[in-house]
């Protein structure tokens, strides 16, 4: 009959703390992942959007400098503040392989009866492209998000005409209905 010790020494508790710590640092990230920068369009490349990273955030911002920029070189316009909210992120359609089979089988029964089986397999795979462990997918099409709302704030946002020509601007550049765009009279 197996008889165990379970009297736990001082010197049985530091070997199970030093054995829980070595496990607590082989869990801990090293930091020594890769980052994926893309080098332009077209190239099927996985990383970065094309002009800055790959988050939604920046492009956000990218578009509010942008019309920040050109707003406050508008007549009667003064200084400006721009807020461009969007609906999701950017979405990226990959490339992929796919293949279908459409089996058939008809069976007689000894008495007379017939049974029709019918299968159908489809496979789709991801097109991958690069050598070895740098596999990355090829990206077939970019998705830029949809803006949901903007608001813009202007020194002369309180003048009517400045008001519209505003508005009347971010409704053709983002194709945003106007009920979507609020400029405002901007308060030191």
């Amino acid at each position: 009959m197996w008889k165990f010790n379970f009297k736990m020494t001082r010197d049985k508790w530091f070997l199970v703390l030093a054995a829980g710590m070595c496990l607590l640092i082989l869990a801990i990230p090293t930091g020594n992942g890769r980052r994926q920068v893309s080098t332009g369009a077209g190239e099927g490349n996985y990383g970065g959007a094309q002009g800055g990273g790959d988050n939604g955030k920046s492009y956000e911002r990218q578009l509010e400098d942008r019309v920040k920029k050109i707003l406050s070189t508008v007549e009667g316009v003064g200084k400006v503040d721009v807020m461009i909210v969007l609906k999701s992120s950017e979405e990226k359609i990959l490339r992929t392989d796919s293949s279908s089979s459409l089996s058939q089988t008809e069976e007689l029964e000894p008495d007379g009866a017939s049974r029709s089986v019918t299968s159908r397999t489809v496979e789709e795979n991801t097109v991958l492209s690069g050598n070895g462990s740098d596999n990355l997918p090829v990206i077939e099409k970019e998705l830029k998000p949809e803006i949901e709302g903007i608001i813009v704030s202007a020194q002369g946002g309180g003048n009517a005409v400045i008001k519209e020509e505003i508005s009347a601007a971010l409704e053709a550049l983002f194709h945003v209905p106007r009920h979507k765009i609020r400029v405002l009279k901007r308060v030191e």
